[in-house]
């Protein structure tokens, strides 16, 4: 027996995948895909108030939570992914530059031109966001951190975890020359010499590919 109208009325689903997985986004009728799109899924970022010692922090939870969620609209279109950024910006020490960030936003949607070439609005945005909130005591402290690195006991995944820790915190560009540098000054010479010799990397993947 069918419990209501609405079980009669509705054809039945019907897979049209094969094997252990026969169900897809794609065989979802179509409401249901449209809410997939919008809908963001997992534990939403935490509020920033302002506090500059929560920049990095903030910034690499965003990041995760967009990434996870990169098939949904909002994740894909970046002016709606700049506006729901600063949504989560609240409290007296972020109201002015929220205010300020939202004024440019208008413009950029108005004017496009405003966004500098290989740019997009939410890389601006986010450069701005670095810039007016960034914590440039913890950032020297981490290139400190940085320099005085060394791989120990043979521990590869060790040091590379701090590694990347610490260039984050200090808002490092990953494949600076510079950086680059430093890495393979931190690891043992015959493992840094070996690489060079096998690979010659030129970017972090590639260093860190070639030294695992």
């Amino acid at each position: 027996m069918r419990s209501s109208q609405t079980a009669r009325d509705k054809p039945p689903r019907r897979p049209h995948g094969t094997g252990d997985d026969p169900f897809s986004l794609e065989n979802l009728p179509q409401d249901d895909k449209e809410d997939k799109a919008c809908q963001l899924e997992g534990i939403h970022p935490d509020k920033f108030n302002g506090d500059h010692s929560q920049t990095t922090r903030f910034l690499a939870t965003f990041n995760r939570f967009m990434l996870m969620n990169y098939r949904a609209d909002i994740a894909k279109d970046l002016i709606m992914h700049s506006i729901y950024f600063l949504s989560l910006l609240e409290g007296p020490k972020c109201e002015g530059w929220v205010d300020a960030a939202d004024r440019w936003l208008c413009h950029v949607v108005e004017d496009p031109s405003m966004i500098p070439c290989q740019s997009n609005a939410w890389k601006e945005l986010k450069k701005r966001f670095k810039e007016a909130f960034s914590d440039y005591a913890e950032q020297e402290r981490a290139q400190d951190e940085l320099k005085k690195l060394k791989m120990k006991n043979n521990n590869l995944d060790e040091y590379l975890a701090t590694f990347e820790t610490q260039a984050l915190r200090a808002d490092i560009d990953m494949n600076d020359h510079t950086n680059l540098r430093t890495f393979a000054l931190s690891l043992p010479q015959l493992l840094a010499d070996a690489c060079i010799k096998m690979e010659n990397p030129e970017t972090y993947e590639q260093w860190r590919a070639t030294v695992q």
